[in-house]
């Protein structure tokens, strides 16, 4: 059973825990550090935009105003699918966002700008990995 039953699980809070654990990680300054710029965790019907300097998490907004639509790229899936995959160990089909992303699956949604998703995939793939932790 997943300890984050509920939507209110994943509120802005939990999301600054992980920003903490994304900036005391080790290994992102190094695979991250040309990664810059504005992403969007979506959930439910929640956004989440989260600012990244260097690899680090700087800021992060709950809700989208218009003056932000100019983030980079959109990951939006229902709280139950970021539950699983924020699991210790996620259950199949929720270890990584690919496999959330699969047209058979079609937990995940990627939206946006391709091309600053496809250069940071490793960092934010690292960064991702760290809602673990949380």
């Amino acid at each position: 059973m997943s300890r984050y039953g509920s939507r209110k699980a994943f509120d802005l809070d939990w999301i600054e825990r992980w920003a903490r654990c994304v900036n005391d990680d080790r290994i992102l300054p190094v695979i991250g550090r040309f990664f810059n710029g504005r992403f969007v965790i979506g959930i439910d019907d929640t956004d989440f935009l989260v600012h990244v300097n260097g690899g680090k998490v700087g800021r992060i907004s709950e809700g989208l105003e218009p003056s932000d639509f100019g983030y980079d790229f959109a990951l939006r899936a229902p709280s139950t699918a970021w539950a699983k995959f924020a699991q210790e160990i996620p259950p199949p089909m929720f270890n990584d966002i690919w496999a959330m992303a699969h047209p058979l699956h079609k937990q995940l949604v990627i939206e946006g700008n391709q091309l600053p998703f496809w250069q940071n995939l490793r960092a934010l793939s690292r960064m991702l990995s760290l809602m673990r932790a949380v």
